[in-house]
């Protein structure tokens, strides 16, 4: 278990939204995913902000199961286990899963460019 977290230490969760939004940046400059998804991710992430903490969890939950078409059920208990893990295995877990998101991005993208053709 987590011991109490110092008030006046970062959050992980800034930590988290900064490197997502340098993550998907790169993808964006690399030409992989469309600058559509850097701005639907800073609103999203600016409507979160201005959400009660309780109410913010719970959109976000809504929200996460609808993209990664999964029960919300299911992540719920996905992230309940999640969250008795150390932070640092967390923030890894949580990067190798916006990683695989980005390759579902990256092929929606291509196909939405380039008919889903090489080249």
């Amino acid at each position: 278990m987590d011991s109490p977290r110092d008030p006046l230490a970062p959050d992980p969760a800034d930590a988290f939204e900064t490197w997502l939004l340098h993550r998907i940046a790169e993808a964006v400059e690399g030409g992989e995913v469309s600058a559509d998804l850097l701005t639907e991710l800073h609103a999203a992430i600016a409507e979160s902000r201005a959400q009660p903490p309780e109410a913010r969890d719970a959109l976000a939950l809504m929200e996460l199961a609808e993209r990664v078409n999964l029960p919300v059920d299911y992540l719920t208990e996905l992230l309940a286990t999640l969250e008795g893990q150390p932070i640092e295995m967390r923030e890894r877990f949580l990067r190798r899963f916006v990683e695989a998101w980005l390759v579902h991005q990256r092929e929606a993208y291509d196909v939405d460019q380039h008919g889903g053709e090489d080249g």
